[in-house]
């Protein structure tokens, strides 16, 4: 009897050192996955909001938030959020874009900590007003100098930045 004692102790012990280790080590891959890379990360994005004096002052735009997906540079992701407007509840709070719709970005380059963005040919459709230009370049730079790898913004359209959004 105590020789089968003897080996069921060691028995436990063995399962106990290994569902000892299985458990930190299972801990610890769980804890560093979920920090070395998350997914999607929150950027602002910045809209008019007649609301909160946009329509006194064109060049006011307020932040608000949009989850993207998480990659080297946050500028195509928040750009690309910005282009999709606001949600239909942010709509009834009063939020709103005067970019147009279905604005295709040919290029997104980041040099020096500038941001060249090239739109298609629709960016520019129905452009007029000081006020509505004003507010989109608002938008636009607002949304991306407010990331970390971006101090300024030129704009073009179809390679062209003479007269594109000119304050």
């Amino acid at each position: 009897m105590p020789k089968l004692l003897k080996y069921f102790l060691y028995v436990l012990a063995g399962v106990a050192v290994i569902l000892i280790v299985f458990k930190t080590f299972n801990d610890s891959v769980s804890n560093n996955s979920a920090n070395a890379f998350e997914w999607e990360k929150e950027v602002n994005i910045y809209l008019s909001n007649s609301k909160m004096g946009s329509n006194d002052d064109c060049t006011k735009v307020f932040p608000v938030a949009r989850k993207i997906i998480n990659a080297e540079t946050f500028g195509p992701g928040a750009l690309e959020a910005l282009l999709k407007g606001p949600t239909f509840e942010e709509v009834a709070d009063g939020y709103s874009t005067t970019i147009n719709d279905n604005i295709l970005v040919q290029r997104f380059e980041i040099l020096e900590k500038v941001a060249h963005v090239d739109f298609d040919s629709r960016f520019s459709e129905g452009m007029g007003g000081s006020c509505r230009v004003q507010a989109i370049r608002s938008q636009i730079e607002a949304t991306l100098n407010a990331l970390p790898d971006i101090d300024s913004v030129v704009i073009s359209v179809n390679g062209e930045t003479e007269g594109i959004l000119e304050p």
